[in-house]
């Protein structure tokens, strides 16, 4: 008997252990109900506002970045301005460096030389008889047209020049700007210079070079007084001098044919045959018809 009353004492307690238990998760069931019923509001603002900071982060983060990528492109886009500058500066340098390129290149036309007879003499001595007709930048002649007889087939043509400084010729120096040339004389290969035919006249200007215009200051100084200029280093410097010279260039002349004296703007004088469909007749023969 006292065996089945502890049992019962025994079952008892277990089940206000249950009871108990029970209870008290109802109690607390109920009040985290109650508590989160009763604070939902606060809740669900904590809620949102944990998700607005999050969010708001995410922002401030995507912002940053933002800032990071318009500082990079402002400074690519610096990067790039700057390079189109100096693009545009190389270009500038490349057409200005082509442009005193090519007016250190420009030739310009002085005379022309006609073969009007070439042949061998009682002696048996060859000989040539040529016209000569300084030219404008046109080709159009100035002056009048003179006649010589030299004797041998190579004529010489000799020649004062002066040649300006580089820099002068590439700015298009308004008196400096290509060499200039006063034509001294005439002569053949078998002849001495001294027995040539005078052309310009020694400290005059040249006619290539006057073509209407009033005789500057500076070539006055020059053709007045070329030698002395030309064996004073100092003088020549200070007229923007490079070179003054005597010069004779020669060529090989052939009957019927026609050639152009020129003059290159930074270098000397050139003797060169003409095409010979532009090129005049001899005095006193008709133009011939180009050949089919």
């Amino acid at each position: 008997m006292p065996s089945t009353m502890e049992n019962l004492a025994t079952l008892n307690s277990f089940l206000r252990t249950i009871l108990t238990t029970v209870v008290l998760g109802v109690i607390t069931v109920a009040g985290w109900f109650g508590y989160t019923t009763y604070n939902a509001k606060e809740i669900e603002a904590r809620r949102q506002s944990k998700e607005l900071a999050e969010a708001q982060e995410k922002l401030d983060q995507a912002s940053r970045e933002l800032s990071a990528a318009q500082s990079q492109l402002a400074e690519t886009t610096e990067q790039l301005n700057v390079a189109n500058q100096q693009i545009d500066q190389l270009n500038k340098d490349i057409e200005n460096l082509n442009a005193r390129l090519t007016l250190l290149k420009v030739d310009h036309r002085l005379a022309r030389l006609t073969v009007v007879d070439q042949g061998t003499d009682e002696k048996g001595e060859p000989y040539t008889v040529v016209k000569f007709v300084e030219l404008n930048d046109e080709g159009q002649p100035i002056g009048k047209e003179r006649q010589y007889r030299i004797r041998g087939d190579v004529v010489y043509i000799d020649n004062w020049i002066v040649k300006f400084d580089d820099k002068y010729v590439e700015q298009a120096d308004i008196d400096r700007s290509t060499s200039l040339v006063l034509f001294r004389r005439i002569f053949g290969e078998m002849q001495q210079p001294i027995d040539g035919f005078p052309l310009d006249e020694a400290g005059q200007r040249p006619q290539a070079y006057a073509r209407g215009g009033k005789e500057t200051d500076l070539e006055k100084k020059i053709w007045g007084d070329f030698w002395n200029i030309a064996n004073d280093e100092a003088k020549a410097k200070e007229l923007g001098i490079r070179a003054a010279h005597g010069q004779a260039v020669s060529m090989k002349l052939q009957k019927d044919k026609a050639y152009r004296v020129q003059l290159r703007a930074s270098d000397g004088l050139s003797i060169v045959p003409e095409d010979s469909s532009t090129s005049p007749p001899p005095s006193g023969e008709k133009p011939r018809p180009p050949e089919a």
